[in-house]
């Protein structure tokens, strides 16, 4: 764990590239951030993340590729000292969930201070949770294990975390080959996942599926 007077290494890994670019900035003026590097999509910030192995990765719910909460799942198996928030425009219990689910240890929403976002890497660094208020307000902590949950469950909890990334991609409309080669998957296994997913869901056309998805804040309309 780092202490008050080391460096914290930041990876930021977002497609909006003029965000990336006023943070990056904002950070040179800051002696106890370095940002390391960047990325605009899930695989080469996942390939980054591994290279560099930094304090603190900054991501974005909605990235290209994979998918965000994909490559959190891995660099929390992968790096058990770098520690992940999730900065984003989502309000969306299944989101936070699955931030939670991956180990993540904050969740921002992009209309906070910027010197919001540097409190919380510092407390990240120091492997401290670190929360909007609006999203602290749906969250419960069991202090027996030491962690938050989200209060409130839906039928999407019963997913995956790469079963809601598929369902985000066929609900935006991909077909099952285009699922397949963003997410690096085979159509097999993409078939799979959305037979599971419908099932789970109760929902049989990818019409519904769609809906389904905007109504629970997965997707925009």
């Amino acid at each position: 764990m780092l202490t008050s007077t080391d460096l914290i290494r930041v990876v930021l890994v977002d497609d909006h590239l003029m965000l990336v670019d006023s943070l990056a900035s904002r950070f040179k003026n800051d002696s106890g951030i370095e940002v390391v590097g960047s990325a605009a999509n899930a695989d080469e910030g996942l390939s980054l993340v591994l290279e560099t192995q930094p304090d603190v990765v900054i991501l974005d719910v909605e990235l290209p590729g994979r998918g965000s909460f994909d490559i959190a799942e891995e660099i929390s198996t992968r790096l058990k000292n770098t520690k992940m928030i999730f900065l984003t425009g989502y309000l969306s219990d299944i989101f936070i969930d699955l931030a939670l689910r991956v180990n993540a240890v904050g969740y921002l929403l992009k209309g906070e201070p910027i010197e919001s976002l540097i409190h919380a890497i510092r407390k990240a660094a120091r492997g401290e949770y670190c929360f909007s208020q609006s999203v602290q307000e749906r969250l419960i902590f069991d202090h027996k294990k030491n962690c938050y949950s989200i209060q409130s469950e839906s039928m999407l909890t019963s997913l995956t975390s790469r079963q809601i990334e598929v369902l985000r991609h066929l609900a935006r409309g991909k077909s099952v080959k285009e699922v397949a080669r963003s997410m690096h998957l085979s159509e097999k296994s993409i078939d799979s996942h959305k037979y599971r997913i419908m099932h789970k869901l109760g929902i049989h056309d990818r019409v519904e599926l769609a809906r389904y998805s905007i109504r629970e804040g997965l997707t925009l309309p």
